[in-house]
């Protein structure tokens, strides 16, 4: 291991890779630590990227040289361009991932970067003099929660932080609380304290993910079809010609379904709210975004006696489906009565039951439109650590954060997208 890189970037989330890749495009030497190296490029919630105001900013990642587009072309399972309909400045394309492919594409994206390393690991400290960024201390093996095998200090010009949902990250399903920023992994304990130490002001944000089911036990029979464009679209204008024998799309395509909740689950939504941690205390924070949790939409939209449901595909490799439109904390027996409650999952068998997530942030007052915090000269945030949600948000963050940190560090101007350039402009101002 080399004992000084260019730029280092903490997390392997959609705003790490894009930012290591950018910082290894343009010629650095970057070290990406991540606690888990094989989760780098994992779709953490809804296997599925793009959709409204969200495609366009997957294709400015690509006008930018990002690797998501090039990453969902090759693992798409679906494509639709949603609002077709309409007018062309409304389009938001979207497409449904394989999961599983995706983060090996991202994972395999990376590997062909020359300058980049991959360490498993997790930084513990930011080291600053004279309010600039000169490297982090190292934790190196640190990873499941297990003991480091090695603690180092690495010398570098910038830090691109992109924690994710992992710093002191505490999950929730109903009364049960599990530490890990998501299902069988660890949390992120000790670099909210050096954040601190750092004087920034931290919060507190939650998010939620819905049930996973198993799609032989769902009668699909009954269902609304969704089924992707007959010719879809590619996100990356490069796509094509890098498909072999430019054949797009490169995966088999599979289509989703359509259910809906009723009054009778809706009812039981409501007797069951002392047990659901946003209603009874036990989670005191926000979400980042207006995403709401079906008990919040039972109770802000009373009048309505159902919602959609979205029955989605995860991967091709295996039976999980993924539930949109039922982000849940709810206890598992709760959560049982919802989903066997809906149409065509009257036999459905959970995988995997939904949970809240808490997690630390940084107030983003705190950081300019290049991503990079005012007070200390090499430090970049992107990604949720910002208090936004969703992949694309994220990948568009990490690759200015990445762009910036490497012009830093050669004495260059930064790059600021005006609001009128683009949507990764709005979202950083």
């Amino acid at each position: 291991m080399q004992d000084a890189y260019d730029i280092v970037v903490v997390g392997g989330g959609h705003a790490g890779a894009e930012a290591a890749w950018a910082a290894a495009n343009l010629g650095a030497t970057c070290a990406l630590v991540t606690m888990d190296p094989t989760r780098i490029g994992a779709m953490s919630c809804n296997p599925a990227i793009g959709g409204l105001a969200k495609g366009q900013i997957v294709r400015e990642i690509d006008a930018l040289g990002g690797l998501m587009g090039l990453a969902t072309d090759a693992t798409g399972i679906q494509f639709r361009m949603l609002n077709a309909s309409k007018g062309s400045a409304v389009w938001g394309p979207r497409a449904q991932c394989d999961k599983y492919q995706y983060a090996r594409e991202v994972q395999r994206l990376l590997r062909t970067r020359p300058g980049l390393t991959i360490l498993g690991g997790t930084v513990e400290r930011i080291l600053v003099e004279q309010e600039r960024v000169t490297g982090v201390v190292l934790a190196i093996g640190a990873t499941g929660g297990g003991e480091p095998t090695e603690i180092r200090q690495i010398k570098c010009s910038a830090v691109v932080l992109t924690t994710g949902t992992f710093m002191r990250a505490l999950m929730h399903t109903g009364e049960s609380k599990t530490v890990g920023g998501r299902v069988n992994e660890a949390s992120a304990e000790g670099i909210s304290g050096g954040l601190r130490e750092l004087g920034l002001d931290l919060g507190r944000l939650k998010t939620g993910t819905p049930p996973r089911l198993a799609a032989e036990t769902i009668d699909f029979a009954g269902l609304e079809l969704q089924p992707g464009d007959v010719d879809p679209t590619p996100f990356s204008d490069l796509s094509p010609e890098a498909m072999p024998e430019g054949r797009f799309p490169h995966q088999p395509q599979r289509p989703c379904h359509l259910t809906h909740t009723n009054a009778a689950i809706h009812d039981c939504i409501r007797a069951n709210l002392d047990r659901a941690p946003m209603y009874n205390g036990q989670i005191q924070t926000a979400g980042p975004r207006y995403c709401p949790s079906i008990e919040d939409k039972v109770v802000r939209f009373a009048d309505r006696s159902s919602h959609h449901v979205y029955l989605e595909p995860e991967s091709l490799e295996t039976n999980e489906i993924y539930c949109n439109g039922v982000s849940t904390s709810l206890p598992a027996d709760v959560q049982d009565v919802i989903i066997r409650g809906m149409a065509g999952c009257e036999k459905a068998k959970i995988l995997r039951y939904g949970y809240a997530v808490e997690y630390d942030m940084v107030w983003p007052h705190q950081i300019d439109a290049t991503c990079m915090v005012k007070s200390v000269e090499g430090l970049f945030l992107a990604g949720q650590i910002n208090g936004t949600s969703g992949y694309e948000e994220a990948a568009g963050q990490g690759l200015v954060a990445g762009l910036n940190a490497v012009r830093l560090m050669r004495g260059q101007s930064p790059v600021r997208l005006r609001r009128d350039q683009a949507y990764i402009g709005v979202m950083l101002d």
